[in-house]
């Protein structure tokens, strides 16, 4: 049975505008509005376990998940849904060992779904020319125990690339068509682009200097659209809010 021990992370639920993910440590405690939990009380418990408040309010303690740590994360910019990150991650073919670009981190969420994808052997490569957001990515990247994996650079991808060969590169900027010439030089033969857009205009920029350039092939554009379902006996509906349209992401995969 996996058990809570001093040091791990663990994810306290109370209800779902309450969780907290802390770092457990023998003599501290965790503050909610519904009263506080002692560390020394969660050393030993199985992961799952029922607790108490002081307040006699009960809580669940967690092994957190991917997802638990991206609502957590500190923010400097919009960041891409987790819906988009896991259809462009599908789409890229990514796996443990693979070699990976990554331009336009802003905050570092998809750089951290990433990077837990490619594991230790992985390398993801990530660019952007703001300090604030390689600042405020490599602090979440840190947080989370996945900055060994990455690699972050303050540089412009429109200019010359002087990396390994990629397996994929994701681009999240504003003119990824400037960008185009500049990442077919480092990626691999057929190798994919995933590119993520908030406008339908950039969407058709991007795609006619994409096959304008003869160096990519294989050219599709997605959106996707994520509702979630509330159940009760007798009376099963759509939630009243889904995350509609965010953005768009546009496939293509290199030429020889």
């Amino acid at each position: 049975m996996d058990i809570i021990r001093e040091g791990d992370t663990v994810l306290i639920f109370i209800d779902e505008k309450r969780k907290f993910i802390t770092r457990v440590e023998r003599g501290r405690f965790t503050g909610t509005d519904k009263g506080f939990i002692l560390h020394d009380n969660l050393v030993g418990l199985p992961y799952g376990s029922i607790v108490k408040t002081s307040m006699g309010i009960p809580a669940l303690v967690l092994k957190p998940l991917l997802h638990d740590y991206l609502a957590g994360l500190v923010r400097t910019t919009q960041i891409i849904y987790s819906k988009d990150a896991a259809l462009m991650i599908y789409l890229s073919g990514i796996k443990p060992g693979s070699r990976v670009g990554e331009a336009g981190i802003g905050t570092g969420a998809l750089s951290v779904s990433i990077a837990s994808i490619i594991g230790d052997e992985g390398k993801l490569y990530g660019f952007d020319i703001s300090d604030k957001a390689i600042e405020t990515a490599t602090l979440n990247l840190r947080n989370i125990g996945l900055l060994h994996r990455v690699v972050l650079m303050k540089r412009d991808v429109k200019s010359e690339l002087d990396i390994e060969p990629l397996d994929a590169f994701f681009l999240d900027i504003p003119d990824p068509w400037n960008a185009i010439t500049s990442i077919s030089r480092v990626l691999k033969p057929a190798a994919p682009i995933l590119i993520f857009l908030p406008t339908i205009n950039q969407v058709e920029k991007t795609v006619l200097s994409l096959r304008e350039s003869n160096a990519y092939c294989d050219i599709h554009v997605y959106e996707t659209l994520l509702r979630e379902y509330r159940v009760e006996k007798e009376a099963v509906r759509p939630r009243t809010r889904m995350i509609g349209h965010t953005g768009y992401i546009v496939f293509a995969r290199k030429l020889l």
